[in-house]
């Protein structure tokens, strides 16, 4: 028989059961029914979970390997390529190449987003830019600030200047939009800080300015309000509202009410109304007054006639115990080259009458009135 049979002759089981016959391809053992073509299919010696597995291991050992190919090949830094910065500052400034193209479009898509941005919240704010809404736009339109000393060198209130007043601000309220300064942005708009202008700056198209002079004592500090209300009758009037108790002194737990001027923080009213012997005498000096009216008005007439300048008199009245502020007066005017030939002083009492005439001015002094 031929060698293969003989193999195949060997390899047959001894039991009993019948077994197909086997034939060898190589190291390969392969069922009879693979020759003639009948039967069930031969399993494979790899199975799909094991390829799976090497092309997983094979394709993460192709990743880094590439990886660890491209750190090794490129520079770490631009140190390594000197030419590398350079090149990249040219593309900036100068454009031009692959390089100076991306710039210009990384450029233009960030000016873009931030021109967005910018034109967004100037939308947003462009009918809440007014730093008054309309329902107080009757008597404030804008607001800004003047230094306290400037504004007082630059008008002269008749008052003493605060000893602080290097140090602080005074407030302009406008109240109608013609009287704004020339840059009306700047105290109309809400652009967060109240702005800072010169005195003249601030008043420049105010025809009419009304000074309120107004502190909180610190002897005395209190929670002080201010109220401006608009739309009413011009009084040039300042209420003062205080909260007091039956005694009359500061209780918080009690309501607002109206109060005298004179009402000190504390709750001491520093008026002191005038008892009923001071008001019947000076019943009696005004009756005495009246009485001679005529007369006096007559001898008054005369001498105007004669020292007005320009249809023009400067009075002033002056006792005894003012007689030396008169005569500073007298002096300091004369000292700054002012004529004093219009003044006329109404003196209360014979001594200041000779003493201002003393001084080269002209006196009203009546025996019946003064």
């Amino acid at each position: 028989l031929p060698r293969h049979t003989a193999k195949q002759q060997h390899i047959l089981p001894t039991t009993s059961k019948c077994r197909p016959p086997t034939m060898r391809r190589g190291n390969q053992t392969l069922p009879s029914s693979s020759r003639t073509g009948g039967g069930a299919l031969q399993k494979p010696f790899i199975g799909t979970a094991t390829w799976a597995i090497l092309l997983v291991f094979s394709s993460l050992i192709s990743f880094y390997a590439g990886v660890w190919t491209a750190l090794a090949v490129a520079p770490s830094s631009l140190n390594e390529c000197p030419d590398c910065r350079r090149s990249c500052l040219d593309a900036a400034e100068f454009g031009g190449g692959e390089l100076g193209h991306s710039l210009e479009i990384i450029t233009g898509r960030k000016i873009r987003k931030a021109l967005e941005t910018q034109c967004n919240a100037y939308e947003s704010k462009k009918d809440s830019s007014h730093r008054f809404p309309d329902s107080v736009s009757h008597f404030a339109n804008g607001l800004a600030r003047v230094g306290h000393k400037e504004l007082f060198d630059q008008y002269d209130f008749g008052v003493p200047m605060s000893d602080r007043a290097h140090k602080q601000d005074a407030l302009i309220l406008y109240d109608s939009q013609s009287s704004l300064p020339s840059d009306k942005n700047v105290a109309a708009q809400l652009n967060g800080e109240i702005p800072r202008l010169s005195a003249e700056d601030a008043t420049e198209n105010c025809d009419v300015m009304n000074a309120m002079f107004i502190e909180n004592p610190a002897r005395a500090r209190s929670r002080q309000c201010l109220a401006i209300v608009g739309g009413q009758y011009q009084s040039y009037h300042i209420q003062r509202w205080m909260r007091l108790n039956s005694e009359e002194k500061p209780d918080a737990n009690k309501p607002l009410q109206l109060v005298g001027r004179w009402r000190r923080n504390d709750g001491n009213d520093e008026f002191l109304y005038p008892k009923q012997r001071a008001i019947d005498m000076h019943q009696e000096l005004l009756l005495t007054y009246l009485n001679h009216l005529k007369s006096t008005k007559q001898n008054l007439s005369e001498i105007l006639k004669n020292i007005a300048i320009n249809n023009t008199v400067i009075v002033v009245t002056a006792n005894m115990g003012q007689s030396e502020l008169l005569m500073n007066l007298i002096c300091s005017s004369r000292r700054r080259g002012l004529d004093t030939k219009n003044l006329l002083v109404f003196p209360t009492d014979v001594h200041t009458k000779e003493l201002a005439e003393s001084l080269g001015l002209t006196t009203f002094y009546d025996d019946h009135v003064s």
